[in-house]
């Protein structure tokens, strides 16, 4: 596909608390967005809610730009939220979230008919399963969240892409699932046909083009997690080198680098994603802003950092965990939150804190170097904890390259950035 000066395209991120629409031109410059948010918890899991947002989102993109200059959309969701629908998108189930477990129940089926063990069983594959076994229909599709809202622009149901199916057990080494697909206890056929992300797999259909002014020439493309989309926002396309490195420092600390190969170690809960040609390998530590949020407010962070020097090292070894038990960088599901012995000093402890959760960080690295991941030559960072001047100064001290605040760190606008991809742009 090509495209003149004026082409936009669009990505959409379906995220925990709402829809988000970001538009980018030829150069990947940001030019019109739009967002929505669920009304609470309950609505996000609603596939209606999703659908309804959406077409908020493009409705308020229409007020700020003609869709007819979009050229390609694509979607990223939460890896591992799911649902069944028939050939048309209706739901035929609700959805499964990416925080649900599947059940003892659908462990055992998978278990039995396809002889895995029970730490094998892909969980998107149990949360499928569960969903099925509800009411048994017997011709569906099993889609992710990203798919089913791809699918209401161009009308398929029955395609996914490399990143969202790695939990529902594709292999992106082998092109093909991890086991044998004959005897699962539904048929499988309702697996989606699995695609690299950025691959065109429709034009958006008539309806949605007449309603809201898109081309009819505007090509739909896979598209792929909200972590890998973060990914690919922060690192931009021309920045895909052995090395880059992305750190999300929200509520939890989560690492990707760019790896010369695959590495998957479960007990540690390091796996990889494959990127066009590359791949990218990480974990998600349970340490994080969110177990600073038990001692101190936003705003007290704010104040308190002022007075920190980030060039003094405190002599505080903590370990703050949002929640009990941790997977990555070490493997404990007992490790309590260790935040004591508090000192006096509020100033002091927090600095502590920054300090403990950057040597957290330091030692994700270092792990996946003993899995040949290189060491990153540089971080660039997004998450509250980007945001914060003090903490980027201590988590360079400690990592020891450059640690920066990444330009973009909306998931749409790196699913917006595929679209440059899959058309042959960028």
């Amino acid at each position: 596909m090509t495209s003149g000066d004026d082409a936009l395209f669009l990505g959409l991120d379906a995220g925990t608390s709402g829809i988000r629409a970001v538009c980018v031109d030829r150069y990947g410059a940001n030019v019109a967005g739009a967002r929505t948010a669920y009304q609470d918890d309950a609505a996000a899991r609603l596939p209606d809610v999703w659908k309804a947002g959406v077409f908020e989102v493009i409705a308020a993109l229409s007020r700020q730009i003609a869709l007819a200059r979009v050229q390609g959309i694509a979607v990223d969701g939460q890896s591992g939220t799911a649902l069944l629908c028939d050939d048309h998108g209706t739901p035929l189930s609700p959805a499964m979230f990416y925080d649900e477990p599947p059940s003892d129940h659908a462990i055992e089926l998978l278990t039995a008919s396809l002889h895995l063990g029970h730490q094998q069983v892909p969980a998107t594959l149990g949360r499928i399963t569960d969903l099925w076994s509800a009411n048994k229909p017997g011709r569906f599709h099993a889609v992710h969240q990203a798919d089913w809202i791809a699918g209401l622009f161009c009308g398929r149901f029955d395609f996914s892409d490399e990143n969202n199916s790695l939990k529902l057990g594709y292999d992106p080494t082998t092109a093909g699932w991890k086991f044998d697909t004959t005897p699962l206890p539904f048929d499988a056929r309702a697996l989606p046909t699995v695609f690299p992300p950025a691959t065109g797999i429709g034009r958006v259909n008539k309806s949605i083009a007449e309603q809201y002014g898109f081309s009819p020439k505007c090509q739909v493309f896979t598209g792929t997690t909200d972590g890998m989309a973060g990914f690919i926002a922060a690192s931009g396309l021309d920045s895909l080198d052995q090395a880059t490195a992305v750190t999300s420092l929200g509520t939890t600390l989560v690492l990707k680098t760019i790896s010369p190969r695959r590495v998957d170690v479960a007990e540690f809960g390091i796996y990889s994603h494959k990127l066009f040609d590359k791949w990218v390998a990480g974990g998600a530590s349970n340490a994080g802003g969110g177990a600073l949020l038990r001692h101190f407010s936003p705003d007290e962070m704010t104040s308190l950092s002022r007075q920190i020097d980030p060039d003094v090292a405190s002599g505080l070894d903590f370990y703050p965990l949002v929640s009990k038990g941790e997977r990555f960088p070490v493997l404990d599901n007992d490790l309590l939150d260790r935040t004591t012995p508090r000192p006096e000093s509020d100033v002091e402890f927090l600095a502590g804190l920054f300090e403990s959760i950057a040597r957290i960080e330091k030692t994700g690295f270092d792990l996946l170097r003993e899995y040949g991941v290189p060491f990153p030559t540089s971080v660039k960072t997004v998450g509250g904890g980007s945001q914060n001047e003090t903490w980027l100064k201590i988590r360079q001290r400690i990592l020891g390259v450059p640690v920066v605040a990444a330009d973009e760190a909306e998931a749409a606008h790196g699913a917006a950035l595929l679209t440059l991809r899959g058309g042959g742009i960028r």
